[in-house]
């Protein structure tokens, strides 16, 4: 099994988590947090689609990401273009709230179909590919993917290769906010789907 096929196996199994995670709860629920220390189940979820469409659509290509596409910010009604990655508390609960949950379904669909045909585009040679700390600066810090965090996000993922990349952002990363996520379930008292 090459890297590609791999990444597509654990991929794929991703797929039904989000749906499994609001499944029951109000839009309240998915909309706030149950305890100050934890992340709200929009935020969440729109964490990972913007997570996985800079990893993709700008550092692993020079593509243009999901979100830049058509009325989306305007559709989405998010002001903040970063990952959210260092987020306040404040500008966590605040994105939650404002977001549009219909089109945050949208997107995240949208990013999930371009990062199929983006990664089956990719050679695989390519992914063992050291990331360019330019590239990740003009990324995270130039167009502020990575919001106050910037600089640590750089400095974090320079020497690494393209396919550690992916694997990180697009796959243990989503699987451990989702882990976060089903807790922040379980915390409003909704079943575990398991």
């Amino acid at each position: 099994m090459d890297a590609k096929q791999f990444f597509f196996e654990r991929y794929e199994g991703f797929q039904e988590y989000p749906e499994q995670l609001v499944a029951g709860l109000s839009e309240t629920q998915v909309r706030q947090s149950p305890h100050p220390r934890v992340n709200p189940i929009a935020w969440a979820l729109w964490h990972l689609a913007r997570c996985e469409d800079v990893c993709v659509n700008r550092v692993l290509t020079d593509g243009v990401q999901v979100l830049d596409e058509g009325d989306r910010v305007a559709r989405l009604r998010v002001s903040n273009r970063g990952t959210g990655t260092g987020m306040t508390r404040a500008k966590v609960s605040a994105l939650a709230e404002e977001i549009d949950l219909a089109e945050l379904d949208t997107y995240r669909a949208a990013v999930t179909s371009r990062t199929r045909a983006t990664v089956r585009s990719i050679p695989s040679a390519e992914l063992a590919s050291t990331l360019s700390p330019a590239r990740l600066r003009q990324v995270f810090m130039d167009e502020g993917a990575g919001g106050d965090v910037a600089a640590k996000i750089v400095e974090a993922y320079t020497g690494q290769t393209k396919g550690w990349l992916l694997g990180h952002l697009v796959l243990t990363h989503h699987y451990y906010h989702v882990g976060q996520a089903f807790a922040v379930r379980v915390m409003h008292g909704a079943a575990n789907p398991w």
